[in-house]
């Protein structure tokens, strides 16, 4: 991934000098992950294993690609085979485990399961369920892609039986493969209205009533069955403002089935509010879910996604002050001819075959670099944000310049510095993680910010 170093000039400029200070930030940063829907079914059923390993460390391996250690694993509910054409997207039609009422089949889901297995051999720490709908059985629609008008499309007499359904999934992968979900979400988008029959995906809206109803009843089950390793965490609506819209109208005892606050940050601008409702609640916050295409026709090589990512994360980091950040969909379907995505894969014709993409190597310049345990620190650019890292005594400082080529001077004073040398990695239209050497001065020192570009520095031997 890095090109031959070159020295980059490091002389001071006539700017206000952005200050990192150590005690502006905040500590509990749990790391970067991915949810495994839906390539992690294509993915996980390829035919070659050298070429599985490969992605799967180029996705998780701390070393060899980006070292994310968050999974979100999707509990698929499982499409009713009596509907033809399934209008589900490659790689949508997620296998459920509960093809009928009081029927299991564990060997479902083979592709997604293997996925996540390696991802843990790779150094994956924490993960998480979730699900986007019910099993079809127990819908009203009787089918996973949702009610014919939008509407709640889990019947009346279910709420239980979904909440077991779940926990039950639980409980054998913690028995059969020793995996403990740390959370369990029974809700995707729930508040959205698009999750329509016919849709190209699993998707199920809940209204608020029912948000509360199905929560409390899964953490019922994970009680009764002493599941006390998997807490239950809420709501993961699109926006933060639709989270916040939902939250406000929890009761207490909602509140107190749950343990983690997830939602996505796709829109919305309460992140200040939702951080404080958070820590008021006691609750961990996460930004469970965002990916971006950008702007242009597709093109692995697009920047407007670059940019789009790299603000959304530094954003993020310093407003909403999540405990972890997880991408959508680390690898995307090539026939969607989009820019989501880190890597691109045919879902439905390409077995075995992937290419990168300009947003793989955005990634890396802060999942590479700000690793799990570090105190994230805010600085004063708004385009900047920095991380310190106690145990390895790194400070990392990522900035992103989505406007034309610019200097930015930043102040160390309040750190103690052994070095006179930091290493700088930079992506551009024209180079991915292009390494470097800056030079330190008097606990200073100034980045030559190209256009459209992302550069972190990497400072060692640097102490609070």
């Amino acid at each position: 991934m890095n090109g031959t170093n070159r020295k980059n000039n490091g002389q001071m400029n006539d700017e206000t000098l952005i200050q990192i200070k150590p005690g502006d930030g905040y500590d509990g940063f749990e790391g970067w992950g991915t949810s495994l829907a839906w390539w992690g079914h294509i993915i996980g059923r390829w035919s070659s294993q050298e070429k599985l390993d490969e992605v799967m460390d180029l996705i998780f391996d701390a070393d060899k690609g980006l070292g994310l250690n968050i999974i979100r694993y999707n509990i698929g509910g499982g499409e009713n085979p009596s509907i033809q054409p399934n209008t589900l997207r490659p790689g949508g039609d997620v296998p459920g485990f509960q093809p009928e009422k009081g029927i299991w089949n564990w060997q479902a889901d083979e592709g997604q399961r293997k996925v996540m297995l390696a991802a843990m051999q790779r150094g994956a720490d924490i993960a998480e369920a979730f699900s986007n709908s019910p099993p079809y059985w127990m819908t009203i629609s009787g089918s996973v892609t949702g009610a014919v008008d939008g509407g709640n499309n889990l019947r009346e007499d279910c709420y239980e039986l979904f909440a077991d359904y779940l926990t039950e999934v639980v409980k054998h992968y913690k028995e059969a493969h020793g995996i403990t979900f740390r959370t369990l979400n029974p809700l995707n988008e729930p508040a959205s209205n698009w999750w329509k029959k016919g849709n190209i995906q699993e998707g199920a809206h809940f209204s608020l009533d029912k948000q509360m109803e199905i929560m409390k009843a899964t953490a019922q089950s994970l009680l009764l069955k002493g599941l006390s390793g998997t807490a239950v965490s809420a709501p993961d609506e699109n926006s933060v403002d639709e989270t916040l819209e939902m939250l406000h109208g929890y009761d207490e005892e909602t509140f107190n089935s749950i343990s983690q606050i997830n939602t996505h940050t796709y829109t919305g601008i309460g992140l200040d509010e939702l951080r404080e409702l958070a820590q008021a609640k006691g609750k961990k916050l996460w930004m469970s879910e965002y990916g971006t295409g950008g702007t242009e026709p597709h093109n692995h090589e697009d920047m407007s996604c670059v940019m789009e990512l790299a603000e959304r994360i530094v954003n993020d980091l310093r407003l909403l002050q999540p405990a972890a950040w997880v991408y959508w969909q680390a690898v995307e379907d090539e026939s969607a001819q989009n820019n989501w995505g880190f890597i691109h894969s045919d879902f439905s014709h390409g077995d075995s075959q992937y290419e990168m993409t300009k947003q793989y190597y955005a990634m890396a310049q802060f999942s590479k670099f700000i690793r799990p345990g570090s105190r994230i620190l805010f600085t004063d650019d708004p385009n900047s944000v920095a991380a310190y890292d106690s145990a390895s005594r790194l400070l990392t400082v990522v900035a992103h310049n989505p406007g034309n080529q610019r200097q930015a001077a930043y102040d160390l004073s309040t750190f103690k510095t052994e070095g006179t040398t930091a290493k700088v990695y930079r992506t551009t239209e024209r180079d991915n993680l292009f390494e470097s050497e800056l030079s330190l001065h008097s606990n200073k020192f100034t980045l030559n910010l190209e256009a459209q570009s992302i550069t972190t520095v990497v400072i060692s031997n640097i102490a609070i």
